[in-house]
């Protein structure tokens, strides 16, 4: 498979100002793709953008629904179209069920589920517009490996993993391939630092995984540009486990 195996596509990448994103919008970069980098921190995004070989940076905040039109406007009026979207851009928060508020509540699910949701549903009709394009879902294993604390979070990633399969169904026929990545902790990713912080990583998490590591931003953009290219052309609805066998 070439290298440059993106060339001529256009993707976007939301939450991509630091951490997980910034990478994946790099390596999609590198495989040959024109990237949008979609976050809310101006200096950084603009940043990784100016990395890019061809990129954009487009602030926003994807939890107000009247700037997925600007996003996608902006990409189209620099690259011609769209044909990648990655849905990166998450938010956390940590407290048991009986701890956590009405605020914490509307803030995690508005971003992780709602806006990922209405974004894509703005998205759909420059996607298809091709004859088909490639969503990934960046989720995470908490969709089925719980822990306490971590209910609004979790169930709201729970939610995408099934709107990855609704999605494939309903626009498959339509040459539109859907597909997520659920990573384990991320020792380079910063929604995995409180985690990190919490447990000694040596003696309590790294003896549960088989790979004997934490994943890494590179992993997860690595699976993101094998869902976004041909070779996974008839890989539609699944989520990969990027997790070192944790969940085996």
């Amino acid at each position: 498979m070439s290298d440059r195996e993106l060339s001529g596509r256009v993707a976007l990448v939301t939450g991509g100002t630091g951490g997980i994103g910034a990478t994946i919008a790099r390596v999609l970069s590198e495989a040959g793709a024109a990237v949008t980098v979609v976050g809310r921190r101006a200096e950084l995004g603009t940043a990784v953008a100016a990395e890019l070989a061809d990129g954009l940076f487009v602030p926003a905040d994807l939890s107000r629904r009247e700037s997925h039109h600007e996003v996608l406007q902006s990409t189209v009026d620099r690259f011609g179209g769209l044909d990648i979207l990655v849905n990166n851009a998450a938010a956390h928060t940590a407290g048991l069920t009986h701890e956590s508020t009405e605020e914490e509540f509307d803030r995690v699910v508005g971003l992780n589920y709602k806006a990922t949701y209405f974004l894509t549903q703005a998205a759909l009709p420059h996607l298809l517009s091709g004859g088909g394009g490639r969503i990934v879902n960046i989720s995470s294993i908490g969709t089925t490996r719980s822990w306490a604390g971590a209910s609004i979070y979790n169930s709201s990633k729970a939610a995408l993993d099934n709107l990855t399969r609704t999605w494939a169904v309903e626009y498959g026929p339509q040459g539109l391939r859907v597909n997520g990545v659920n990573p384990g902790i991320v020792a380079d990713g910063p929604m995995s630092y409180p985690v990190q912080a919490a447990f000694d990583i040596e003696e309590d998490i790294l003896p549960t995984i088989p790979a004997r590591r934490l994943a890494t931003a590179a992993d997860v953009a690595a699976a993101t540009l094998f869902l976004a290219g041909p070779g996974a052309d008839y890989l539609s609805g699944v989520t990969i486990a990027l997790d070192g066998g944790l969940t085996a």
